[in-house]
């Protein structure tokens, strides 16, 4: 008996934060493709082990992550499968320690979103969030109090690795940058291991859309808004856990990488 499976959980993959062969901690990636280049994106502080607003380190022994294990589904007789012995390790930093991925500063700060150039081998079934996202979409906008979805891995890979949906809302207007970041905040708890994950857009149509000539068809609204980087808060005596978290908008994803080609022509 087939089970059928959210694209959405497809694309959204769990990782080990790795230096060699010693796991650091662990999150959450998904990848984009864009100009036949695919890109890994998670967070930053993810990549670098550093916090990305006071840029202190994230560990106590100060370890710097070299590399991700990334854990992707093969495809057997017709089927995805998933396994502990199916994943792929996607360096971060060259052999001198200098980082491959693309980021973004503003001002003192890091946009907390890492986009890094990589290959994924055939072997492996790896799909990009475009191609997640159900047809006839191109038109759906994220308002204020919109219905979204956290997809990560709340709980490692204690429970295998297809991804957890966590339900929020969108607690500020999206438009709208706070303090001069772009990023908006969603109301949720969520885990550590959410960091990283992309974040959607997800609901049901009220009238199925199918186009026969294409043989394409939608059941649901959506669309890809935005990255995860965890709540704010969460250890602050200050601001007692509002459980608010921020998703970065999508379109910084680009903006990287628009910045970085053009730093690499130069």
């Amino acid at each position: 008996m087939a089970i059928e499976v959210n694209q959405y959980s497809l694309a959204s993959y769990y990782i080990d934060v790795m230096r060699n062969d010693i796991k650091l901690s662990n999150a959450t990636c998904f990848f984009t493709k864009i100009d036949d280049q695919l890109y890994l994106i998670t967070n930053w502080h993810v990549v670098s082990g550093q916090n990305a607003d006071t840029l202190l380190s994230l560990s106590d022994t100060c370890a710097i992550p070299n590399k991700l294990r990334v854990y992707l589904p093969k495809a057997k007789d017709n089927t995805l499968e998933y396994s502990n012995l199916y994943y792929v390790d996607v360096a971060i930093r060259d052999e001198d320690d200098n980082a491959l991925w693309y980021d973004k500063r503003k001002d003192d700060r890091m946009i907390d979103v890492a986009v890094l150039p990589c290959n994924i081998d055939d072997d492996f079934c790896c799909l990009s969030i475009e191609d997640a996202e159900e047809p006839f979409n191109e038109g759906v906008t994220c308002d204020i109090a919109s219905e979204i979805y956290i997809i990560g891995f709340p709980f490692a890979d204690d429970y295998g690795y297809t991804p957890i949906w966590k339900k929020a809302s969108v607690a500020s207007e999206p438009e709208i940058d706070i303090n001069g970041f772009p990023y908006f905040f969603a109301d949720t708890a969520t885990r550590q291991g959410m960091s990283g994950s992309p974040v959607v857009l997800f609901e049901n149509r009220p009238v199925t859309i199918f186009n026969q000539k294409e043989q394409k068809i939608s059941r649901h609204f959506t669309k890809f808004i935005g990255i995860y980087s965890g709540r704010i808060g969460a250890n602050s005596e200050s601001r007692n856990d509002a459980q608010l978290g921020r998703v970065w908008k999508a379109q910084v994803i680009k903006e990287i990488i628009d910045e970085s080609k053009g730093e690499i022509s130069e």
